[in-house]
């Protein structure tokens, strides 16, 4: 029963071990699927944006070089806010019909103390200080500067192209092209042929006036709580609440930390005989960069619901196999293993001991010449490990080396070496140069920065020693340059890096 038990555990090991990698593989080719995605997403977004910036820089060279308009703007110290409201109107409200057409929702001039003179999307409403709402205003009227970008308004977002204007150098205000999401998203889906909508985050809007919006109304979004739809003629709800329960509830969790990230981002989950896709595009407001929207679009890949597929059925033949290895070789791989984990494992924290370590490394030393190969030892010791067992128990020290020694074994390839040296020192052994040495040593030491060990959650951090063979004589005195390595690292401020 021992030995089955044994034969099971050693079963389970080797399957994991395969089962990692393939999951790796996949993972890695899905991952690079989703960045396409993503990537795809970002250029049809930039496409549309560019389009838009286009329209609205020849909207500013007509205006800015059509001298009524600007005589009618500079006159308002003398016709006073309405007449100029009035004058401006009827000189470009045709303009401005044709400009709907482009895809253009509103116009409006912006006088330099921001206060608005004319919005072509909303005729009736001027006079009125845009000072405390629009950080955009403020910044073009006071640096004088082109300036666009995403921001909110009280009651709706858009895209914004804002300019100066001037007569004779003297700065007059700002004209401001406003373009909606619903266009970005149309113009996506005509370019790339994907499903797109917007979401704005609830916390933008001051109030709920958002709730009564006509011109660009708002539902709960079925993404993530804190944000809102931007509806569009081409959104299909029916379709949005079903995808709601079979695709984004069991989403849940990976829409929401890729949310709390702030970055480009996609998930993907199997539907019957598909997959289907959702990618994350966050967009940053001008004010102060940070992600108040996303646009959103879902596809579908059958490329990797093919690499999901082979990826059972691997796993299925990898399972029949080792099955099969295993009935074979039932004793003698038994006794094998446990010969082996006798003799060349350390105790408690399950790497190599410093006797196999020794003679491994001596023999890979041997072979250094005749098959002129990279030799690179490191030395790691846990900085301040006394106060740890001092503070909080030898036991806590025990996870503080098991959940260490775990870190540096798993961040290694399976041809270099790790062992206990004594007491709270590591050695390892990488079969690389010493540039490459650092980068992973680097990675590993960061990796254990952040990481958190034992009931108690204790942080540690750990300082290292790195020495290439260099015309050494033996293994020990590389051993030797590489812990003079690792005392200048502590003497330096530990947790830190040293090559000699």
């Amino acid at each position: 029963m021992k030995k089955n038990i044994l034969l099971l555990l050693l079963f389970t090991f080797v399957f994991g071990i395969f089962y990692t990698l393939l999951k790796l593989d996949k993972d890695e080719r899905i991952d690079e699927l989703l960045q396409d995605e993503s990537k795809y997403l970002e250029i049809s977004y930039k496409q549309g944006l560019d389009r838009f910036h286009d329209i609205a820089e020849n909207v500013y060279i007509a205006l800015q070089n059509d001298t009524k308009f600007i005589n009618i703007l500079a006159g308002i110290d003398t016709k006073g806010i309405d007449k100029t409201h009035k004058a401006l109107y009827r000189h470009i409200n045709d303009e401005f019909s044709r400009l709907e057409q482009l895809g253009v929702m509103g116009l409006q001039i912006v006088l330099p103390n921001n206060v608005s003179v004319l919005r072509m999307h909303k005729v009736e409403r001027y006079g009125d200080d845009l000072t405390p709402v629009r950080y955009s205003l403020n910044y073009t009227n006071e640096l004088k500067t082109h300036l666009h970008g995403f921001e909110e308004g009280r009651t709706s977002h858009a895209f914004r192209e804002l300019y100066p204007l001037f007569k004779d150098g003297k700065h007059l205000g700002v004209m401001e092209v406003l373009f909606s999401s619903t266009r970005i998203q149309d113009y996506t889906m005509r370019a790339s042929s994907i499903h797109t909508h917007f979401l704005v985050n609830k916390k933008v809007f001051k109030t709920n006036e958002w709730k009564a919006n006509i011109t660009e109304p708002y539902r709960q979004s079925i993404e993530h709580e804190e944000y809102l739809f931007s509806l569009s003629d081409h959104m299909q709800h029916d379709r949005l609440d079903k995808s709601n329960k079979t695709l984004i509830t069991p989403l849940r969790e990976e829409i929401d930390a890729g949310v709390a990230s702030g970055k480009t981002f996609g998930v993907y989950k199997k539907l019957d005989d598909t997959v289907k896709i959702v990618t994350f595009l966050p967009l940053k407001r001008m004010k102060d960069a940070k992600v108040v929207a996303y646009l959103v679009s879902y596809t579908d890949s059958n490329k990797i619901y093919n690499i999901l597929y082979r990826y059972n059925i691997y796993l299925i033949f990898l399972l029949v196999l080792l099955i099969i290895i295993f009935a074979i070789t039932n004793k003698a791989l038994h006794v094998n293993r446990t010969m082996k984990l006798e003799l060349q494992y350390d105790g408690l924290t399950n790497v190599y001991n410093r006797k196999y370590f020794m003679r491994f490394s001596k023999k890979e030393f041997s072979y250094l010449d005749a098959k002129n190969r990279n030799f690179t030892i490191v030395m790691v010791d846990i900085d301040y490990f006394k106060h740890v067992n001092d503070d909080y128990g030898h036991q806590t020290g025990d996870d503080v080396l098991v959940g260490l020694s775990k870190i540096l074994k798993d961040s290694i390839r399976s041809l270099d070496k790790v062992a206990r040296y004594g007491g709270e020192e590591f050695i390892m052994l990488l079969l690389t140069n010493e540039e490459k040495t650092y980068t992973i040593i680097e990675k590993i030491r960061e990796t254990i920065q952040a990481s958190e060990f034992g009931e108690q959650k204790l942080k540690v951090t750990a300082s290292f020693g790195i020495a290439q063979y260099k015309e050494d004589t033996s293994v020990e005195h590389i051993i030797k340059r590489a812990d003079n390595a690792l005392y200048k690292a502590k003497e330096s401020g530990r947790n830190q890096t040293i090559i000699l």
